[in-house]
């Protein structure tokens, strides 16, 4: 394996970057981050409690220090970024310029699935139920797919598991 393995999960809420990534660090040996999780243990709080207590722009200042934070202290890893991660701050500039950054690609009607049997209560989505929580979907990500686009590899849903990533990874010679 190259040294500084640096792979960050890109993609909207519900696109599976904690599920796959998790077992893409396992197969790649390096540790796993997820940068909503890391924020909420440094804070003592949830993603969800920052929005409502300071907002959404406080909350994406503590996301690009942890991103920051996470790319300074570790080597080797998989990090999963939150799903607005990349759309604030230059961040998708940063991630670029610090490693592999891969988009799971989804559609609409996917996430929608996956948010209703995951978690409806993402700070952004809350309080949006049936077809109003599938326009939020829908309207969010056509605002974040051009920055998501600008990953270096991206996958769609049929290539969204472990196996594949970590193939696809090897065959592009991270």
């Amino acid at each position: 394996m190259n040294e500084n393995i640096k792979i960050f999960l890109t993609g909207f809420m519900g696109s599976g970057k904690t599920a796959h990534g998790k077992p893409l660090a396992e197969l790649l040996n390096v540790d796993f981050f997820d940068l909503d999780y890391y924020i909420e243990k440094k804070y003592n709080r949830s993603a969800t409690k920052i929005f409502a207590e300071e907002g959404e722009q406080k909350f994406r200042e503590y996301e690009k220090y942890a991103l920051q934070e996470i790319i300074s202290d570790n080597q080797n890893f998989v990090l999963a970024t939150g799903g607005g991660t990349p759309c604030f701050n230059n961040n998708i500039e940063f991630i670029n310029a610090n490693g592999t950054s891969i988009y799971l690609k989804c559609t609409v009607a996917e996430l929608y699935e996956n948010i209703l049997q995951s978690n409806p209560e993402r700070p952004l989505l809350q309080g949006k139920l049936g077809n109003e929580l599938y326009e939020r979907i829908k309207q969010l990500l056509s605002i974040r797919e051009p920055v998501y686009e600008q990953a270096k590899i991206i996958l769609t849903s049929e290539n969204h598991n472990p196996q594949k990533i970590f193939e696809t990874i090897n065959s592009k010679t991270v």
